[in-house]
This record gives C-alpha cells, sequence and structure tokens, in this order.
C-alpha cells in the first residue's frame, strides 16, 4: 500500500513538472514575440522583402569617394520611410571586407554581402578553417551562405574557383561570377541560378578570342545589370585599356562581344553606349597613374601641335567620327545622356550635345 501511494506521488510531481514547463514555453514564446514587436511594428508586418514605400542604406565611409560606397565597419543596414526617410529598423553584418571594391549589393528582398571567416587582418596567409562565402539577409530577418568562394581546409589545402567578385540582378535569380583567372583554360564569366547554382552560361575567354582574334587578351569586368534587369554588360580590359564590350540577353543568354577602337589608348577618357554599341573617347589620356608621365605626354602633344580629339565609334560597323577638338589637357566630361545623345564640356564652359544620326 505504502510502495502504491509511492509511485503515486511521483507521478502527480512529474506531472506537475509537465504541465509546468508547457505553460512556461508558452508564456515565454508569446512574451518574446511581443517584446520583438515592440518599438518595432513596421518590421513585424513584412514578408522578405521590401514594401513600396520603403528603401535600404547603410552609413559611408568618408575615407573613399561617394561614388565608390564603400561601407563603414561594422556594417549597418537601415530600412527607412521613402517619404520621411525615418529608420524602421537596422541590423549589423559582421565580417565583411571593407577594403574590397564591391563588397555588398542592397536589392528589394535581400542584402547580398561578401564575409570572411577566420580571417587575420595581420597575416598574409591564413590558417586552416579561413573561408570566404556571399550571404544573403532578407529583411524578415532570415540570414544564409549562398555561395563559398575560397576556403582553407584542416590540411591546410587553399581552393578557390572563383574570384570574389559578384553581380546580383534586380530580380534576384541569377548571380555572375568570375571562374578562374586570366591565363588558365577555364577562365570564364559564369551566370548561374541563384538558388540551384547551376551554370546559365559560361562566357569563356578562349572561345572568345577564337571567335574574335582582333581582341586583346584581358581580364573580364563582370559589370552591370541594366535596370530591367534584360542585359548583363560590361567590358574585358588589360589594366587601364578596355579591348572590348560584351552584353547579355537574361534568359536567352545570346551573348553579343565587340571589339574596342583599334587606335585607343590606356587611361583616356571614354563613356560606352550598350544599347546602340558606341563607344565615345579621346586620343590623348586624361591622366596615366603617374603625373610626371602624363605631363610628358602632354607636353610632347603641345610641342607637336597636336589637340585632343573628341571621337564616337561605332564598334558595330568599326566606323568613327570626329565630335570636337580642344587643348591636350582638357578634359570634356563626356557621358551620354541616353541611348541617342551625348553630353560634353568644351572649355569655354558650354555644355554641348552630340545626337547619333542613325539610319
Amino acid at each position: 500500500m505504502i510502495q502504491r501511494k509511492y509511485f503515486f506521488l511521483i507521478g502527480v510531481v512529474m506531472l506537475i513538472f509537465v504541465i509546468g514547463g508547457v505553460l512556461y514555453w508558452q508564456i515565454y514564446q508569446r512574451s518574446t514575440r511581443i517584446s520583438s514587436q515592440v518599438g518595432n511594428e513596421e518590421r513585424a508586418h513584412q514578408e522578405n522583402c521590401l514594401t513600396d514605400d520603403e528603401i535600404t542604406d547603410y552609413p559611408i565611409n568618408p575615407k573613399y569617394a561617394k561614388e565608390v560606397k564603400a561601407p563603414l565597419t561594422p556594417l549597418i543596414i537601415s530600412v527607412r520611410d521613402k517619404a520621411t526617410q525615418k529608420e524602421k529598423f537596422s541590423f549589423q553584418v559582421g565580417g565583411i571586407n571593407p577594403d574590397h571594391y564591391h563588397p555588398l549589393e542592397l536589392h528589394k528582398c535581400g542584402v547580398y554581402v561578401l564575409r570572411k571567416f577566420n580571417y587575420d587582418l595581420t597575416k598574409s596567409i591564413q590558417a586552416p578553417g579561413y573561408r570566404e562565402e556571399l550571404w544573403r539577409y532578407n529583411y524578415n530577418g532570415h540570414e544564409e551562405s549562398i555561395f563559398l568562394f575560397a576556403e582553407k581546409d584542416a590540411l591546410g589545402v587553399y581552393k578557390a574557383e572563383f574570384n570574389n567578385d559578384f553581380r546580383i540582378d534586380p530580380d534576384e535569380k541569377y548571380l555572375a561570377l568570375e571562374r578562374g583567372y586570366f591565363g588558365k583554360d577555364n577562365y570564364a564569366l559564369v551566370i548561374k541560378d541563384i538558388n540551384t547554382l547551376n551554370d546559365l552560361l559560361a562566357l569563356n575567354l578562349k572561345d572568345i578570342l577564337r571567335q574574335h582574334p582582333d581582341i586583346i587578351p584581358g581580364n573580364f569586368e563582370l559589370g552591370i545589370w541594366t535596370e530591367d534587369g534584360k542585359y548583363l554588360q560590361g567590358m574585358i580590359f588589360q589594366g587601364a585599356l578596355d579591348t572590348a564590350y560584351y552584353r547579355i540577353e537574361r534568359n536567352s543568354w545570346k551573348t553579343e562581344v565587340l571589339p574596342t577602337s583599334p587606335d585607343i589608348l590606356a587611361g583616356v577618357e571614354r563613356a560606352i553606349n550598350f544599347e546602340k554599341m558606341y563607344l565615345a573617347y579621346v586620343d590623348i589620356p586624361t591622366f596615366t597613374g603617374f603625373q610626371e608621365v602624363y605631363e610628358q605626354i602632354i607636353e610632347r602633344a603641345k610641342k607637336e601641335g597636336r589637340q585632343k580629339n573628341l571621337y564616337v565609334y561605332n564598334l558595330k560597323a568599326k566606323e568613327k567620327i570626329k565630335v570636337a577638338s580642344a587643348d591636350p589637357e582638357w578634359r570634356f566630361d563626356i557621358k551620354w545622356l541616353s541611348d541617342t545623345e551625348l553630353q560634353y564640356e568644351l572649355p569655354s564652359g558650354e555644355e554641348k550635345i552630340y545626337k547619333l544620326n542613325e539610319k
């Protein structure tokens, strides 16, 4: 009888513990949900993406030019009301490379960031366990690694099939990457499905040079996606010289690659019109990177009585037209205003518009 009472008491105690545990967990979960919403109601109603009345930004490092948009570290992503600019919420991302020229991209449904793990800034050779990855942060708080760029395994073997650079299309469906390096047989610009990571296009440099032997070999610049996401367009370059321009159509992956003007020099002022495939450029370098060399070039041009000429070159027809001339040191500040209009400035300060006259 005593033994039966003993087991009964143990059962009651265990039941109390179970019921208490369940009640505690429910209360904890409810309090957690409530606390996450206090002062942050705007975030609670969102799914993965920004709404039409929201924008996102991050603090810019004043050390660099504003056009570079280099972030301060740690990286703080803010979501703001588009009309009032008032911050709704923010989140922090660690482990970014602040010296990379393109460490992140902001999109409607996610922030994409290059991150390093087990990285020692004081060492040029990293220890086993080092990794560099591309991470995606949705606006509902979800985060994940979506691509591995490089790693050093437990044996100290460094593996990196792709360069640590990327471009995401506006619809966040495609990932453009640079595979290998110049001189390697499989060196290519690759476009992958961002979710499956299957290759949709591999634009191999060797294939391009086989089809276009007049192109000077160089590196792929990943370029930019157009605002509507229809094209990825960029260049092949060797140092400060653009050797060719490419344009890739989304979904069909039809690719157009055209060599630049045969008389263009490295370091000259230039602007490409991808829609019409016209290149505006000058024939005397604006700056070489070395002041002394630049001054020698300008002085030689003056002694020879040469002027700096602005040309528009049709990459398809391989024809050029002279648009304007000025002193050798003048910078025209050329800019395509549209697919047919090129803006440039004369030494008088007058801004001129050159219009393409296509038949």
